[in-house]
């Protein structure tokens, strides 16, 4: 894609800052202004921050971009989609961000592609929460940079009333009198905040209020009783799931003695260059799992975030779990493989992750033969198991004595033939994993 700036245009757009600019944006409009000012095309960062704020989902190319480098042939569509109709200062984005992606030699992902913009966004960060203070708009209080001039008006995205433009009344004209409030009942967790309810004393309803590790702070306000209890219930929920999920390893059952884990973070503060998440229980059910990571985004950089990652994971045996993989296939992987271990993790290899049928308990257990010294082995273990020895001394039993030492079974020749119907692993024992492959 050719950029083509309108004369005058972007000099517009750089001097003449929107005032509801956030820090992306600004982070944008600097990196133009680099490029423009030394001739060249924008920077890596810069790049990163257009396609974050330009992708449709984590499918598409952009966000690709965004988070691994990578520039697929997909995304010139992307950029082109609907041009016409974006603003201004959203088709410039396009057209510089195009420019990088034809000019860019290399279209590869990136090793440690977001790291290395942490270091500046972190110098940035800490700018910034120098200078950081604490606004009160109505029912909501959040720590913002004050060159930046936004609040995060609606960090909990499942609160049933969020109004942050609401007349104040007397009990929350201040968020530190609301924070000094006896509460009603309350959730601590240290390695991710805490939660307090409070109960209106004259009316129904009340308030969730709300403080995470990084000093960010959270009030939500109802008049219903019931929306109250729905939301706190749903905390609950979620925070006996983290503590569930982040149980010490040696408290969970494993028959194999594996314990397969999961590090989920929050997209949103992964493409910041921070890192806010925790390692998981995989083998949990698949709505525990869901709810614990919904814990931790409450918690994060971002509380309204909702896009979430496996960024890492541990004791699959050898299995690559793929970082979008849904926690109903991270939980059915990870309780196969805590109960038959690695066998279980190269039976997933070669059915593939999605095929709920042949992942079941049981049709593991019907096509896995067993660990063997060898295929010859197994030869030898079926065939004794079947009764063949036991004929097959019978029948030496009518040959001549002298010839009976030249008479002898080729293993070899019947695993070559039994191979065909085989799966057959190489354990990191040394020894061979069997499956009956056919169905």
């Amino acid at each position: 894609m050719e950029r083509t700036p309108t004369p005058g245009g972007e000099h517009d757009y750089l001097t003449a800052i929107p005032p509801d600019e956030g820090y992306d944006e600004r982070v944008i409009r600097e990196g133009i202004g680099r490029a423009l000012r030394d001739s060249n095309e924008i920077d890596d960062r810069t790049a990163r921050y257009i396609a974050s704020q330009l992708h449709e989902g984590q499918a598409s190319a952009m966000y690709s971009l965004a988070s691994t480098g990578a520039i697929s042939e997909a995304i010139h569509n992307e950029l082109t989609a609907g041009y016409d109709d974006l603003e201004p200062r959203v088709q410039w984005w396009v057209n510089w961000l195009g420019a990088y992606c034809l000019n860019r030699p290399s279209k590869a992902a990136v090793a440690d592609w977001v790291e290395l913009a942490e270091a500046q966004d972190r110098a940035e960060l800490i700018e910034r929460i120098s200078a950081a203070a604490v606004t009160t708009l109505g029912q909501v209080a959040t720590v913002i940079d004050p060159a930046r001039d936004e609040v995060d008006s609606f960090p909990w995205t499942d609160a049933s009333r969020w109004r942050p433009d609401d007349v104040e009344d007397e009990a929350t004209s201040d968020l530190d009198d609301l924070f000094l409030l006896e509460a009603d009942d309350g959730l601590s967790m240290p390695t991710m905040g805490w939660f307090r309810l409070i109960r209106h004393q004259d009316r129904t309803g009340g308030y969730v209020i709300g403080q995470n590790n990084y000093g960010q702070r959270h009030s939500w306000e109802t008049d219903s009783d019931d929306e109250l209890h729905t939301y706190w219930e749903t905390l609950e929920r979620q925070y006996d799931a983290f503590e569930q999920a982040t149980t010490s390893r040696s408290e969970v059952a494993s028959s194999s003695g594996h314990t397969p884990q999961v590090w989920v973070g929050s997209l949103s503060d992964y493409n910041d260059g921070e890192l806010h998440g925790a390692w998981l229980d995989a083998t949990l059910e698949p709505d525990e799992l869901h709810d614990a990571v919904q814990f931790i985004l409450r918690n994060g950089y971002h509380a309204d975030a909702e896009e979430w990652a496996i960024l890492d994971h541990s004791d699959f045996c050898g299995f690559e779990l793929d970082e979008y993989a849904s926690f109903a296939a991270v939980s059915r992987i990870a309780r196969g493989i805590a109960t038959h271990g690695e066998a279980f993790a190269h039976w997933v290899g070669y059915v593939g992750e999605t095929d709920e049928e042949l992942l079941t308990d049981e049709a593991f257990q019907d096509h896995f033969e067993g660990e063997y010294d060898s295929l010859e082995g197994y030869v030898e273990y079926i065939l004794s198991e079947t009764g063949f020895y036991t004929e097959l001394e019978q029948a030496l039993a009518v040959i001549p004595e002298d010839l009976r030492r030249y008479v002898k079974l080729d293993t070899t020749g019947v695993a070559e033939e039994w191979n065909q119907g085989l799966h057959v692993i190489d354990a990191d024992s040394g020894r061979v994993l069997v499956f009956d492959a056919r169905g």
